[in-house]
């Protein structure tokens, strides 16, 4: 039986970045906002979309797009395995660590785990020492993806914030499975997962990983070989720090767990054709309706 939290137990800090996430409520008037990023065929951010080429749908109903705006700098939550399985890609893990770490500037803490979180760090100086000192090491010991990612998640105070996972996408330890990770993290409104695996093909379990990261709105990348993972570094740094804001407004109250869908158009998106070189990542769910300020929710 489980006495203690992966943090309680092993003493993690709390990771405070500008921002806080909007509370959520239920009501007759029903704002829903979220994050929502949109790729080209070449995985590049498609930053020119608007309001008029989106369609959305919360639970089968229509919603109104009432905003869609650039969001504000991403804060970066870099994770990054030291776990034994990672000894043979340990080096080109370091690298990408500190090319995203150089990419994200100060909008990011950085956090080393295995078995459990072995140091962390806030800002860019401080990630990069961290990193450093780091990487003369050798990693022996088990992995706990889930549970580090559960509890880093749980202490995120920015809104438009997220999860950048180094691994190989083992987990051996945890005590949380795929499925109750992937279903916290929606009912909880926490961060989209966006992996960097490092598996040259041979994980078991990269599907489970890529799972978490589509339901939340994230992505994973596989780089087939070493000399592939800056490219596909960089590649998953534009991605995440490149965003949009939306607010859609549901016909009806909602309730949590709701299924979003978004879809972009051609054109102004008068005659409802898909555009079908771009695809968006957001949340397949919604916890529920925003909360104004002034509300009983609001106020808590």
């Amino acid at each position: 039986m489980r006495v203690c939290s992966f943090v309680l137990c092993h003493g993690l800090a709390v990771i405070i970045l500008v921002g806080t996430l909007v509370p959520i409520g239920l009501g007759q008037d029903c704002p829903v906002s979220t994050i929502l990023r949109v790729l080209d065929k070449q995985a590049q951010p498609v930053m020119n979309a608007t309001a008029g080429q989106l369609k959305a749908e919360i639970n089968g109903s229509r919603a109104n797009i009432s905003s869609l705006f650039p969001a504000a700098k991403t804060g970066v939550i870099l994770m990054l395995d030291a776990s034994g399985s990672m000894k043979g890609t340990w080096n080109q893990s370091i690298a990408a660590a500190k090319e995203l770490v150089g990419l994200a500037g100060e909008d990011i803490a950085t956090f080393i785990f295995d078995e459990r979180i072995r140091g962390h760090a806030i800002g860019r100086t401080e990630s990069e020492k961290l990193l450093h000192q780091w990487a003369a090491q050798t990693p022996t010991l088990g992995s706990a993806v889930y549970d580090a990612m559960i509890d880093i998640a749980s202490r995120v105070t920015t809104r438009n914030a997220a999860i950048v996972v180094i691994s190989d996408g083992d987990d051996d330890i945890s005590w949380h499975t795929n499925e109750e990770t992937k279903s916290l993290f929606l009912r909880s409104s926490w961060p989209p997962v966006f992996g960097l695996i490092l598996d040259n093909g041979q994980s078991k379990r990269r599907d489970y990983f890529k799972k978490i990261s589509a339901a939340t709105g994230g992505l994973a990348i596989y780089p087939s070989s070493a000399s592939k993972i800056p490219a596909a570094t960089e590649e998953l740094a534009a991605m995440v720090l490149n965003s949009f804001d939306i607010t859609l407004q549901s016909s009806r109250p909602i309730t949590a767990g709701a299924k979003l869908k978004l879809q972009v158009l051609e054109a102004d998106g008068a005659d409802g054709k898909l555009r079908r070189d771009v695809h968006a990542l957001y949340p397949v769910e919604v916890a529920g309706c925003d909360s104004r300020p002034g509300t009983p929710a609001a106020q808590r």
